[in-house]
C-alpha cells in the first residue's frame, strides 16, 4: 500500500538501484561516506515522522448529508479548479509567449529567453493558478457521488496536460515525469485503494513510462540538433558526463556502426539523467564545510518571489550555493543546502505530515487526495529530483493545500 509515504520512498529507491546496477555506466566521482550518513538519517527521520503520525487521531467525524447536496458541491469543485487552473495556464502562456517574447522560438532559445527576463507578476499570478489544473481530474475519479462523465474527464485530462505539452516546446522532461507519477498514484489513491501495483495499471503504466521515454528521447535529439551537437559527443560532454559515463564496453559499441550502437547513443542521455543525481550529489557534499545555506528560500521560492516583489527581501543567487548550478542533486542537495543538518527535523514533520494527509486519502478525503498524491512524486522521485522545488513544486503544494482546506465540507461527508 502507498498510504505509507516510506514505502513510497523505498519504491523509487528500489528503481533507482535496479537501474543503476544495469545501466551500462561507471561513476567518475569517489562516494563521500558522510552524503550516505545523511541521507540514511534524513530516510530515517521521515519513516520515524511516519511511524509516529499513527498515535494521532484524524480530525472530523463522518457525516451523512443528502446525496444531491453532496453532488452539487463536488460538482462545484470541478468547475472552480477547472476555471482556476485554466486561468492560470493562461496567464503563464501569454507571459511566456506573448509578454517575454517567445512565441516564436523553441527550445534552448525559449530557455534562454525566460532565464534572462525577469519573473513578471503575470507570470506569479500564473504560477499560484495553474496547478489548480490537475485536480478536475482526481475530483472527478475520487468523488463520491459525482458522476464520471465522459466529456468531462476530456476536458479535465487536456487542462491537466497543459503544463507537460507546454514543456515539450521547452524541452524539459520534469513536467511530463510529474504528471505521469501524478496520474499513477492519483489512479491508485482513489480507484485502487492504494495498492502500489495495481494489476489493471501496469499496462498503462507501461504505456505511459513507453511514451515519456519516447518524447524525452526526441526531446534531447532535437535540443542537440538546435545546438548542432552530435549525440555521441553529447554522452561525453554533457553535465551529467561529468559524474558517470558509459562503461567501456558501451564505448565500444557507441563507437561501432551497427544499429543496436544507434539504440545505445539513444538511451544512454536517459540512463545517465536518471542516475547521475546521487553521484552529483557526492560533489556537492565535498565542500559542505565551506556550504552557504539557505535557510529555507529553495524550498518556500515562492514566497521569497512575492517578498522580493515589493522589496520585502532578496532572491538568492543560486551560483553561491551549488558547486554546479542546474544540474539535479537528487532530493537531498537542495534539502541540505536550504537546511543543513536541520534537514532532519524538516523530514520528521514531512514524514509525519505526508503520513497524516495518506491516512485522510484512504478514508476516502476528497481533499487529501492530490497532496498525497504529489507527496507521492516528490519521495517516489527523491533519488533523482527534488519535486517540491523542480517542475514548480512548492507551487503545486500549494495549490493543492489550498485546495485541502476548499474541501472541509465534503471532506468526511457521505451520501445519505
Amino acid at each position: 500500500m502507498i498510504y505509507r509515504p516510506e514505502n513510497v520512498l523505498f519504491m523509487g529507491i528500489g528503481l533507482y538501484v535496479l537501474i543503476y546496477l544495469f545501466s551500462p555506466l561507471e561513476v567518475l566521482v569517489e562516494m563521500e561516506f558522510g552524503s550516505f550518513v545523511f541521507i540514511g538519517l534524513s530516510i530515517a527521520a521521515l519513516v520515524l515522522g511516519s511511524r509516529v503520525a499513527d498515535y494521532f487521531r484524524l480530525g472530523g467525524t463522518i457525516r451523512q448529508i443528502p446525496a444531491a447536496r453532496l453532488m452539487r458541491i463536488e460538482n462545484r469543485l470541478f468547475w472552480i479548479m477547472i476555471c482556476l487552473g485554466g486561468l492560470g495556464n493562461l496567464l503563464r502562456l501569454v507571459d511566456k509567449y506573448v509578454l517575454r517574447g517567445v512565441g516564436s522560438l523553441t527550445g534552448l532559445e525559449a530557455r534562454e529567453v525566460l532565464v534572462e527576463t525577469s519573473v513578471t507578476k503575470l507570470s506569479l499570478i500564473g504560477g499560484v493558478l495553474y496547478p489548480f489544473g490537475y485536480l478536475p481530474i482526481i475530483i472527478l475519479l475520487g468523488a463520491r457521488v459525482l458522476p464520471l462523465r465522459r466529456w468531462k474527464l476530456v476536458l479535465a485530462a487536456f487542462v491537466f496536460l497543459i503544463p507537460a505539452l507546454d514543456a515539450l516546446v521547452l524541452f524539459s522532461r520534469s513536467f511530463m515525469l510529474v504528471s505521469l507519477a501524478m496520474i499513477y498514484f492519483g489512479t491508485s489513491l482513489t480507484l485502487f485503494q492504494g495498492r502500489a501495483l495495481p494489476r489493471q495499471l501496469v499496462l498503462p503504466a507501461m504505456v505511459g513510462i513507453f511514451g515519456v521515454l519516447i518524447l524525452s528521447v526526441l526531446a534531447f535529439l532535437w535540443r542537440l540538433d538546435q545546438m548542432s551537437f552530435d549525440v555521441s559527443d553529447s554522452i561525453f560532454q554533457s553535465g551529467y558526463a561529468y559524474t558517470v559515463v558509459p562503461n567501456a564496453a558501451m564505448e565500444r559499441l557507441i563507437s561501432g556502426d551497427s544499429a543496436l550502437g544507434g539504440l545505445v547513443v539513444g538511451l544512454l542521455p536517459i540512463m545517465q539523467y536518471y542516475v547521475h543525481s546521487i553521484p552529483e550529489f557526492q560533489i556537492l557534499w565535498s565542500v559542505n564545510d565551506t556550504q552557504t545555506f539557505a535557510g529555507g528560500a529553495l524550498h518556500f521560492a515562492p514566497y521569497v518571489k512575492f517578498l522580493a516583489m515589493f522589496g520585502l527581501t532578496s532572491e538568492l543567487d543560486l551560483f553561491t550555493l551549488f558547486p554546479r548550478v542546474g544540474i539535479f542533486t537528487s532530493f537531498w542537495g537542495p534539502l541540505w543546502v536550504d537546511f543543513g543538518w536541520f534537514a532532519l527535523l524538516f523530514m520528521f514533520l514531512s514524514g509525519f505530515m505526508a503520513r497524516m494527509i495518506g491516512r485522510a486519502a484512504r478514508n476516502g478525503d476528497l481533499g487529501a487526495y492530490p497532496l498525497y498524491t504529489y507527496f507521492c512524486v516528490i519521495l517516489f522521485f527523491m533519488p533523482v529530483v527534488n519535486f517540491a522545488i523542480s517542475a514548480q513544486g512548492m507551487y503545486v503544494i500549494n495549490a493543492f493545500a489550498l485546495f485541502w482546506v476548499m474541501t472541509r465540507k465534503a471532506a468526511r461527508a457521505i451520501p445519505a
